[in-house]
């Protein structure tokens, strides 16, 4: 199915935009009676080690055996964000309901644009997450921002066909039990076992990240859980102040990838679906801070995937 986008969306600027207060309560009325929201806007940046992400771009030196890699999709849903004071305090984002890009409080993040080797994307991209916060009359220096990577466990086996956009996408759902594919970071090896194509014959680095494990219940004939939920949560907090104005959320692909041999499968399904028994995804599930085994946040790995810029 292909996301409905409007023209006047097609064009995403990339510069980071400005926290902007919502105007200030009339003096002449009870200040309880008017929102004191003010809004924000989230920019992130997809990039390759050092370089900006690109449909049509190769990319060299990528992964344990410094493989050539090009692109075919660079997508990932998010959702939970927070934004962190210097004292620590967690002040949660309100999600513009744009029924585009955000839904029920859900974003997806879009880098690929259709052109190039990205064959099975949108024209249309997306790289930020406009939404609302609430801190009253009180003024407060940030230090960082917290989000999770995926579709909250309510939203994730509903019927995509059906779907607000952005979840109504066919190419980000794997079926009604397993739910959304969280991220579908893809990518085509040079020289790869099989060749370029990573669709169909099993060369190339597929990355999709999922709910694993769904129980299926009888009775109700719903979800009614996920033995590994693989929804990462990602903490980005400073020693310095945060400025959601000029500074941006780079998820790095080369970062993410670092110690897979993304020459060769290793075994299991091709590139990484989030099994457990999957050997490329270990290093991957490390550096987005899972535990492979659980597909809860690990208790020792820090992800390294996200950082500020």
């Amino acid at each position: 199915m292909i996301l409905n986008r409007a023209a006047a969306v097609l064009a995403t600027p990339l510069a980071a935009l400005a926290v902007a207060s919502a105007p200030a309560c009339d003096d002449d009325h009870d200040h309880d009676e008017h929102s004191h929201g003010q809004e924000v806007t989230l920019t992130f940046a997809a990039k390759v080690g050092t370089e900006a992400f690109s449909c049509g771009a190769t990319y060299a030196n990528v992964g344990a055996a410094a493989s050539t890699v090009k692109p075919n999709d660079f997508r990932f849903y998010v959702h939970d964000f927070r934004l962190v004071a210097t004292d620590g305090t967690e002040w949660p984002v309100s999600l513009e309901q744009d029924g585009l890009w955000q839904s029920a409080n859900v974003a997806l993040l879009d880098f690929e644009d259709k052109t190039g080797t990205c064959a099975n994307g949108t024209a249309p991209t997306n790289v930020t997450v406009r939404g609302t916060f609430d801190t009253g009359h009180e003024t407060v220096a940030w230090s960082g921002v917290k989000f999770r990577v995926g579709v909250p466990f309510v939203l994730n086996h509903g019927d995509a066909s059906t779907a607000a956009s952005p979840l109504n996408l066919s190419g980000l759902f794997w079926s009604w039990q397993g739910g959304y594919k969280f991220m579908r970071l893809d990518m085509a090896v040079e020289g790869a076992m099989g060749g370029e194509n990573p669709h169909g014959d099993g060369a190339g680095a597929l990355l999709h990240l999922g709910s694993t494990d769904c129980t299926l219940d009888a009775t109700t004939q719903s979800v009614s859980a996920c033995g590994a939920p693989n929804r990462p949560e990602i903490t980005l907090v400073k020693n310095a102040t945060f400025d959601p104005a000029t500074e941006k959320i780079v998820l790095d692909y080369a970062a993410l990838v670092d110690g897979v041999d993304l020459s060769m499968d290793m075994g299991g399904a091709p590139g990484c679906m989030s099994g457990k028994d999957d050997p490329e995804c270990g290093p991957i599930f490390t550096h987005l801070g899972l535990d492979l085994a659980t597909g809860l946040p690990s208790a020792t790995a820090v992800q390294t995937a996200f950082h500020l810029e």
